[in-house]
């Protein structure tokens, strides 16, 4: 009889063959494990694919899969030990009224996972944006704005909005959980919504004024978050800079 056996010991795998009269301990084998937030060539191509197609005339969004199920984990596990706050159930600017049903978490604490996420993005992004003639970049930058909102089961979500002046060159959201809708509308009563892709894996890219040369209203897509059914945990990294 042959019993098969595996132990794990510092990231090795080690087999042992036991029989009636032999074992033999055969050489560890050591396994590589992918580094997570990694920025290798291949990430870098997705990246400049995607600017590639948010720098289009009329283009304001982008949505492509980028991170692994083990990175999607572990920003999940870390979003869900930060502190949480009700949002305002209102804001808006001028006669624009917009609801908030979530809680947020906001400043978020750029740290560990979180700022290995960011600077693989601050990093990729103005990498691939050099790639291109001409960048659509005009200087490098960091993601200063920091925000995770979790929205319960049956949420309303988030009413129709653009993203504020004073956030530059390019906004990223990533879902890390849940079921909801994340749409575009070219107006604010909310009619012809668009649903944007922004299952766990995915990441969401909008212009902001200063991408590819953009100012004011036409940099910044009209968006919002609608049929929360099984509740969303989303991550949003804003460039933050006074409006001159």
């Amino acid at each position: 009889m042959v019993v098969l056996r595996s132990n794990a010991i510092a990231g090795n795998r080690v087999l042992f063959v036991l029989h009636a009269k032999y074992q033999l301990n055969l050489l560890p084998v050591k396994v590589e494990s992918e580094p997570m937030f990694g920025l290798d060539p291949s990430r870098v191509g997705q990246l400049r694919c995607a600017l590639n197609r948010l720098a289009q005339p009329g283009r304001k969004w982008i949505s492509f899969a980028f991170l692994t199920k083990d990175e999607v984990a572990c920003l999940t596990k870390f979003a869900e030990r930060q502190s949480f706050r009700s949002a305002h159930p209102e804001v808006g600017y001028k006669s624009n009224r917009v609801f908030q049903d979530f809680d947020i978490c906001f400043p978020a604490p750029r740290i560990d996972a979180f700022d290995q996420f960011a600077y693989c993005l601050e990093r990729g992004l103005f990498k691939a944006g050099q790639m291109m003639t001409p960048s659509p970049f005009s200087t490098d930058f960091r993601f200063n704005d920091f925000a995770i909102q979790r929205y319960p089961p049956g949420s309303r979500g988030i009413g129709v909005h653009r993203d504020g002046l004073r956030y530059r060159h390019i906004v990223v959201i990533a879902t890390l959980a849940g079921k909801s809708r994340l749409f575009s509308t070219p107006s604010r009563d909310g009619r012809k919504r668009r649903v944007i892709d922004d299952r766990p894996g995915r990441i969401v890219l909008f212009s902001a004024p200063a991408f590819a040369g953009r100012a004011g209203e036409a940099a910044r897509p009209l968006h919002g978050v609608d049929h929360v059914q099984g509740g969303r945990l989303s991550m949003g990294l804003r460039v933050e800079s006074p409006i001159k």
